[in-house]
Protein backbone atom coordinates (compact mmCIF):
# COMPACT_ATOMS: atom_id res chain seq x y z
CA UNK A 1 0.00 0.00 0.00
CA UNK A 2 1.14 3.39 -1.11
CA UNK A 3 0.66 6.56 1.05
CA UNK A 4 0.87 9.80 -0.31
CA UNK A 5 3.08 12.50 0.68
CA UNK A 6 1.84 16.29 -0.40
CA UNK A 7 2.90 19.72 0.76
CA UNK A 8 -0.31 21.85 0.77
CA UNK A 9 1.15 25.29 1.38
CA UNK A 10 1.80 28.31 -1.20
CA UNK A 11 3.70 30.74 -1.61
CA UNK A 12 1.45 33.47 -0.61
CA UNK A 13 0.48 31.96 2.98
CA UNK A 14 3.60 31.24 3.40
CA UNK A 15 4.77 35.17 2.58
CA UNK A 16 2.76 36.22 5.38
CA UNK A 17 4.25 34.11 8.24
CA UNK A 18 7.69 34.86 6.68
CA UNK A 19 7.67 38.82 5.96
CA UNK A 20 5.63 39.09 9.63
CA UNK A 21 8.89 37.27 11.27
CA UNK A 22 11.18 39.29 9.41
CA UNK A 23 9.48 42.42 10.80
CA UNK A 24 9.46 41.61 14.50
CA UNK A 25 12.54 39.93 14.50
CA UNK A 26 14.22 42.98 13.15
CA UNK A 27 12.41 45.52 15.59
CA UNK A 28 12.57 43.22 18.67
CA UNK A 29 16.76 43.15 17.52
CA UNK A 30 16.11 39.15 17.26
CA UNK A 31 14.58 38.44 20.53
CA UNK A 32 11.45 37.31 18.62
CA UNK A 33 13.36 34.37 16.86
CA UNK A 34 12.04 31.70 19.24
CA UNK A 35 8.09 32.60 18.46
CA UNK A 36 9.44 33.33 14.76
CA UNK A 37 10.64 29.42 14.92
CA UNK A 38 7.72 27.89 16.05
CA UNK A 39 5.45 30.00 13.34
CA UNK A 40 7.10 28.71 10.92
CA UNK A 41 7.78 25.10 11.61
CA UNK A 42 3.91 25.36 12.88
CA UNK A 43 3.26 26.04 9.11
CA UNK A 44 5.47 23.90 7.02
CA UNK A 45 4.23 20.90 9.52
CA UNK A 46 0.52 21.50 9.65
CA UNK A 47 0.95 21.56 5.85
CA UNK A 48 2.76 18.36 5.52
CA UNK A 49 0.52 15.73 5.10
CA UNK A 50 0.62 11.62 4.55
CA UNK A 51 -2.51 11.21 2.82
CA UNK A 52 -4.63 13.82 4.85
CA UNK A 53 -3.23 13.68 7.98
CA UNK A 54 -0.97 16.33 8.76
CA UNK A 55 1.74 16.60 10.76
CA UNK A 56 1.67 18.68 14.15
CA UNK A 57 4.86 21.04 15.32
CA UNK A 58 3.88 21.42 19.68
CA UNK A 59 7.08 23.42 20.69
CA UNK A 60 6.01 26.15 23.25
CA UNK A 61 7.79 29.49 22.42
CA UNK A 62 9.06 30.06 25.82
CA UNK A 63 11.11 27.32 26.02
CA UNK A 64 13.01 28.11 23.12
CA UNK A 65 13.33 31.67 23.98
CA UNK A 66 14.77 30.70 27.58
CA UNK A 67 17.42 28.62 25.64
CA UNK A 68 17.84 31.65 23.51
CA UNK A 69 18.95 33.86 26.11
CA UNK A 70 21.59 31.50 27.62
CA UNK A 71 22.97 30.79 24.39
CA UNK A 72 22.99 34.57 23.66
CA UNK A 73 24.90 35.38 26.99
CA UNK A 74 27.39 33.06 25.93
CA UNK A 75 27.50 34.78 22.28
CA UNK A 76 28.14 37.94 24.12
CA UNK A 77 31.24 36.40 26.47
CA UNK A 78 32.62 34.85 23.25
CA UNK A 79 32.82 38.14 21.58
CA UNK A 80 34.18 40.02 25.35
CA UNK A 81 36.74 37.53 25.24
CA UNK A 82 37.72 37.93 21.87
CA UNK A 83 37.97 41.62 21.70
CA UNK A 84 40.09 41.61 24.72
CA UNK A 85 42.11 37.86 24.48
CA UNK A 86 42.20 36.72 21.30
CA UNK A 87 43.95 33.33 22.74
CA UNK A 88 40.99 33.09 25.36
CA UNK A 89 38.66 33.09 22.58
CA UNK A 90 40.63 30.54 20.88
CA UNK A 91 40.29 28.65 23.75
CA UNK A 92 36.27 29.40 24.32
CA UNK A 93 35.75 27.86 20.87
CA UNK A 94 37.33 24.81 21.40
CA UNK A 95 35.38 24.43 24.15
CA UNK A 96 32.18 25.46 22.13
CA UNK A 97 33.47 22.55 19.66
CA UNK A 98 33.73 19.98 22.37
CA UNK A 99 30.40 20.55 22.83
CA UNK A 100 28.89 20.09 19.38
CA UNK A 101 28.07 16.73 19.69
CA UNK A 102 26.06 17.19 22.86
CA UNK A 103 24.62 20.39 21.03
CA UNK A 104 23.18 18.07 18.25
CA UNK A 105 21.87 15.26 20.29
CA UNK A 106 19.98 18.25 22.64
CA UNK A 107 18.21 19.83 19.26
CA UNK A 108 17.66 16.25 17.76
CA UNK A 109 15.38 15.68 21.16
CA UNK A 110 13.84 19.31 20.63
CA UNK A 111 13.43 18.63 17.68
CA UNK A 112 11.45 14.73 17.55
CA UNK A 113 9.38 15.53 20.78
CA UNK A 114 7.94 18.74 19.26
CA UNK A 115 6.93 17.34 16.08
CA UNK A 116 3.49 14.51 15.70
CA UNK A 117 1.66 12.94 13.23
CA UNK A 118 -1.61 11.14 14.12
CA UNK A 119 -1.46 12.34 18.13
CA UNK A 120 2.10 10.71 18.58
CA UNK A 121 4.94 11.95 18.89
CA UNK A 122 8.01 10.82 17.55
CA UNK A 123 11.47 10.64 19.61
CA UNK A 124 15.24 10.49 19.82
CA UNK A 125 17.60 8.86 22.05
CA UNK A 126 19.93 10.67 24.58
CA UNK A 127 23.21 8.60 23.37
CA UNK A 128 26.51 11.00 24.24
CA UNK A 129 28.70 8.65 24.10
CA UNK A 130 27.79 6.95 20.38
CA UNK A 131 27.43 10.80 19.18
CA UNK A 132 30.65 11.66 20.29
CA UNK A 133 32.73 8.94 18.76
CA UNK A 134 30.45 9.63 16.16
CA UNK A 135 30.44 13.37 15.39
CA UNK A 136 33.65 14.07 16.96
CA UNK A 137 35.74 10.99 17.09
CA UNK A 138 35.82 9.85 13.50
CA UNK A 139 35.65 13.36 12.09
CA UNK A 140 38.67 13.98 13.69
CA UNK A 141 40.23 10.60 11.63
CA UNK A 142 38.96 12.01 8.27
CA UNK A 143 42.55 13.58 7.50
CA UNK A 144 44.66 11.71 9.07
CA UNK A 145 43.34 9.21 6.42
CA UNK A 146 43.39 11.65 3.59
CA UNK A 147 40.13 11.97 3.36
CA UNK A 148 39.61 7.86 2.49
CA UNK A 149 37.39 7.76 5.62
CA UNK A 150 34.98 10.90 4.87
CA UNK A 151 32.45 8.47 3.32
CA UNK A 152 32.37 6.06 6.29
CA UNK A 153 31.71 8.94 8.27
CA UNK A 154 29.19 10.34 6.71
CA UNK A 155 27.58 6.41 6.63
CA UNK A 156 28.29 5.85 10.21
CA UNK A 157 26.91 9.50 11.11
CA UNK A 158 23.82 8.44 9.22
CA UNK A 159 22.68 5.55 11.03
CA UNK A 160 23.62 7.34 14.23
CA UNK A 161 20.81 9.97 13.21
CA UNK A 162 17.92 7.20 11.91
CA UNK A 163 18.22 4.12 14.29
CA UNK A 164 17.95 6.37 17.73
CA UNK A 165 14.99 8.04 16.23
CA UNK A 166 11.61 6.53 16.28
CA UNK A 167 8.17 7.28 15.99
CA UNK A 168 6.13 6.55 19.49
CA UNK A 169 7.72 3.65 20.52
CA UNK A 170 9.11 2.61 17.09
CA UNK A 171 12.67 2.49 16.67
CA UNK A 172 13.76 3.45 13.00
CA UNK A 173 16.11 1.19 11.21
CA UNK A 174 18.54 1.90 8.62
CA UNK A 175 19.71 -0.72 5.60
CA UNK A 176 22.44 1.16 3.68
CA UNK A 177 25.94 0.18 3.66
CA UNK A 178 29.23 1.88 3.51
CA UNK A 179 29.84 0.84 -0.09
CA UNK A 180 26.63 2.71 -1.00
CA UNK A 181 28.41 5.44 0.29
CA UNK A 182 31.42 5.41 -1.16
CA UNK A 183 29.78 4.77 -4.50
CA UNK A 184 28.33 7.96 -4.06
CA UNK A 185 32.11 9.70 -3.25
CA UNK A 186 33.67 7.51 -6.27
CA UNK A 187 31.21 8.76 -8.95
CA UNK A 188 32.21 12.67 -7.74
CA UNK A 189 36.02 11.76 -8.41
CA UNK A 190 35.10 10.58 -11.44
CA UNK A 191 33.36 14.07 -12.20
CA UNK A 192 36.63 15.86 -11.00
CA UNK A 193 38.93 13.93 -12.72
CA UNK A 194 36.90 14.41 -16.21
CA UNK A 195 36.56 18.15 -15.50
CA UNK A 196 40.09 18.82 -14.53
CA UNK A 197 41.25 17.03 -18.07
CA UNK A 198 38.74 19.24 -19.64
CA UNK A 199 39.55 21.98 -18.19
CA UNK A 200 43.21 21.41 -19.67
CA UNK A 201 41.77 21.04 -23.32
CA UNK A 202 40.15 24.08 -23.29
CA UNK A 203 42.97 26.08 -21.75
CA UNK A 204 45.34 24.14 -24.39
CA UNK A 205 42.67 24.96 -26.98
CA UNK A 206 43.07 29.20 -26.41
CA UNK A 207 39.66 28.94 -24.18
CA UNK A 208 40.40 30.06 -20.98
CA UNK A 209 37.60 31.73 -20.08
CA UNK A 210 35.41 28.68 -20.38
CA UNK A 211 37.80 26.52 -18.73
CA UNK A 212 38.06 28.31 -15.57
CA UNK A 213 33.95 28.88 -15.67
CA UNK A 214 33.37 25.62 -16.61
CA UNK A 215 34.95 24.00 -12.87
CA UNK A 216 32.70 26.20 -11.33
CA UNK A 217 29.51 25.09 -13.01
CA UNK A 218 30.07 21.31 -12.70
CA UNK A 219 31.53 22.03 -9.38
CA UNK A 220 27.99 23.57 -8.49
CA UNK A 221 26.33 20.90 -9.86
CA UNK A 222 28.80 18.15 -7.70
CA UNK A 223 27.10 19.33 -4.71
CA UNK A 224 23.66 19.23 -5.93
CA UNK A 225 24.02 15.33 -7.32
CA UNK A 226 25.99 15.14 -3.41
CA UNK A 227 23.07 16.47 -1.34
CA UNK A 228 20.23 14.35 -4.06
CA UNK A 229 21.74 11.24 -3.39
CA UNK A 230 22.54 11.08 0.09
CA UNK A 231 19.28 12.16 0.64
CA UNK A 232 17.72 9.63 -1.24
CA UNK A 233 19.99 7.02 -0.35
CA UNK A 234 18.92 7.64 3.53
CA UNK A 235 15.16 7.71 2.87
CA UNK A 236 15.54 4.50 0.83
CA UNK A 237 17.11 2.61 2.98
CA UNK A 238 15.27 3.84 6.69
CA UNK A 239 12.47 1.58 7.41
CA UNK A 240 9.61 1.99 10.20
CA UNK A 241 8.06 -1.32 11.48
CA UNK A 242 7.61 -2.61 8.35
CA UNK A 243 7.16 0.96 6.39
CA UNK A 244 9.38 1.53 3.65
CA UNK A 245 10.34 5.04 2.65
CA UNK A 246 11.29 5.95 -1.60
CA UNK A 247 12.60 9.02 -2.59
CA UNK A 248 13.24 9.97 -6.50
CA UNK A 249 14.45 13.04 -6.66
CA UNK A 250 16.81 13.77 -9.92
CA UNK A 251 19.80 15.64 -9.55
CA UNK A 252 19.10 18.09 -13.02
CA UNK A 253 15.84 18.46 -11.48
CA UNK A 254 17.36 19.84 -8.06
CA UNK A 255 19.96 21.93 -10.24
CA UNK A 256 16.72 23.31 -12.17
CA UNK A 257 15.40 24.45 -8.89
CA UNK A 258 18.24 26.09 -7.25
CA UNK A 259 18.90 27.45 -10.08
CA UNK A 260 15.06 29.13 -11.04
CA UNK A 261 14.87 30.00 -7.31
CA UNK A 262 18.67 31.53 -6.84
CA UNK A 263 17.66 34.37 -9.82
CA UNK A 264 13.99 34.87 -8.49
CA UNK A 265 15.11 35.26 -5.24
CA UNK A 266 17.75 38.30 -6.15
CA UNK A 267 16.15 39.94 -8.70
CA UNK A 268 13.04 40.34 -5.60
CA UNK A 269 15.40 41.27 -3.54
CA UNK A 270 14.62 38.33 -1.19
CA UNK A 271 10.81 38.82 -1.74
CA UNK A 272 10.34 35.92 -3.38
CA UNK A 273 12.63 33.58 -0.48
CA UNK A 274 9.04 32.09 0.38
CA UNK A 275 8.12 31.38 -2.67
CA UNK A 276 11.36 29.21 -3.07
CA UNK A 277 10.97 27.66 0.13
CA UNK A 278 7.65 26.23 -0.49
CA UNK A 279 8.29 24.84 -4.12
CA UNK A 280 12.10 22.98 -2.68
CA UNK A 281 9.76 21.92 -0.33
CA UNK A 282 6.50 20.49 -2.90
CA UNK A 283 8.94 18.82 -5.12
CA UNK A 284 10.73 16.74 -1.96
CA UNK A 285 7.27 15.54 -0.93
CA UNK A 286 6.28 15.03 -4.56
CA UNK A 287 8.67 12.59 -4.77
CA UNK A 288 8.43 10.82 -1.42
CA UNK A 289 6.11 7.79 -0.99
CA UNK A 290 5.52 6.15 2.23
CA UNK A 291 5.22 2.23 1.61
CA UNK A 292 3.59 -0.23 4.14
CA UNK A 293 2.07 -3.90 4.39
CA UNK A 294 -0.44 -2.86 7.40
CA UNK A 295 -0.90 0.32 7.10
CA UNK A 296 0.10 3.43 9.17
CA UNK A 297 -2.25 3.16 11.96
CA UNK A 298 -0.43 0.50 14.53
CA UNK A 299 1.79 2.61 16.04
CA UNK A 300 1.66 3.50 20.23
CA UNK A 301 2.89 6.84 21.34
CA UNK A 302 5.67 6.35 23.97
CA UNK A 303 4.39 7.87 27.24
CA UNK A 304 7.81 8.16 28.83
CA UNK A 305 8.74 11.84 29.92
CA UNK A 306 11.82 13.39 28.53
CA UNK A 307 13.56 16.48 28.94
CA UNK A 308 12.60 18.77 25.99
CA UNK A 309 15.02 21.85 27.23
CA UNK A 310 15.95 23.94 24.06
CA UNK A 311 19.49 24.95 25.31
CA UNK A 312 20.70 22.68 22.47
CA UNK A 313 18.31 23.29 19.87
CA UNK A 314 19.32 27.39 20.30
CA UNK A 315 23.02 26.94 20.61
CA UNK A 316 23.26 24.78 17.96
CA UNK A 317 21.17 27.52 15.81
CA UNK A 318 23.81 30.61 16.74
CA UNK A 319 26.36 28.32 15.67
CA UNK A 320 25.00 27.84 12.24
CA UNK A 321 23.80 24.32 12.76
CA UNK A 322 20.64 23.30 10.97
CA UNK A 323 19.07 19.92 12.66
CA UNK A 324 15.24 21.31 11.51
CA UNK A 325 15.65 18.26 8.69
CA UNK A 326 14.43 14.90 8.46
CA UNK A 327 17.56 12.77 9.49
Amino acid sequence: MNHTVSFRGTGREYFSVWIVNAMLKTVTLNVYSAWAKVRKRRYFAEKLFIDDEPFEYLANPMTLFRGWLIAAAAFVIYMVTSHFSPLLSVGVMLVIAAFIPWVVVKSRIFNARNRAFRNIRFGFAPKYGEAYRVILGLSLLIPLTLGILLPYVMYRQKRFFVENSSYGTTQFSFKATPWEFYKIYLRLILWVIALGLLSAVLIIAKMPKLGMLLPIAVYLVAIVYYKTAVANLVWNRTELGGIKFYSSMKTLDMCWLYLSSGIAVICSFGLLFPWASVRMMRYRCEHLVVRSREGIEKFVADTTPVSTGALGEEVGDMLGLDFDIAF
